[in-house]
């Protein structure tokens, strides 16, 4: 499996998790969860780009840069993250 086949694979698990939680959102929450949904994912790719081996070091190494780059929740930060190490 390539990374692009990895990353849409998970861009499809990870976009049914987050408009599950929404019941009927209007314009302005859609438009809302679709931007934290691409934040994410592309923090997850940049997170990837470091190469990670464990999430110590991962968030020693790019933590404070990723919170500075993406306009993203800590929880979410910390989710893309570990979802990285994972991967």
């Amino acid at each position: 499996m390539t990374y692009y086949q990895v990353s849409t694979h998970m861009q499809s698990i990870v976009q049914l998790t987050v408009i599950g939680k929404v019941f009927n959102p209007n314009k302005g929450k859609l438009l809302s969860l679709n931007r934290d949904l691409h934040q994410y994912i592309e923090c997850v790719r940049w997170y990837l780009s470091f190469k990670p081996t464990s999430k110590k070091k991962l968030h020693k190494d790019a933590y404070h840069k990723a919170k500075q780059r993406f306009e993203l929740k800590i929880a979410l930060l910390q989710s893309a993250r570990d979802k990285a190490v994972e991967i």
